[in-house]
């Protein structure tokens, strides 16, 4: 697989089993808190960065 820095543009999948916790029926604050640092910071890197959900 390349690594992401050989790409300007990336696309993030996120599926919805990924935004909640089933069992609390809850979102998951602290994933969705850790993929924004991790968006932000390939913003930084002067990347085109595109969420899709499902």
């Amino acid at each position: 697989m390349p690594a992401l820095d050989q790409f300007r543009r990336i696309v993030v999948k996120v599926g919805s089993s990924l935004l909640v916790d089933q069992a609390q029926g809850r979102l998951k604050h602290a994933w969705l808190e850790a993929l924004c640092d991790d968006i932000a910071d390939l913003r930084r890197e002067g990347r085109d960065v595109l969420v899709v959900s499902s």
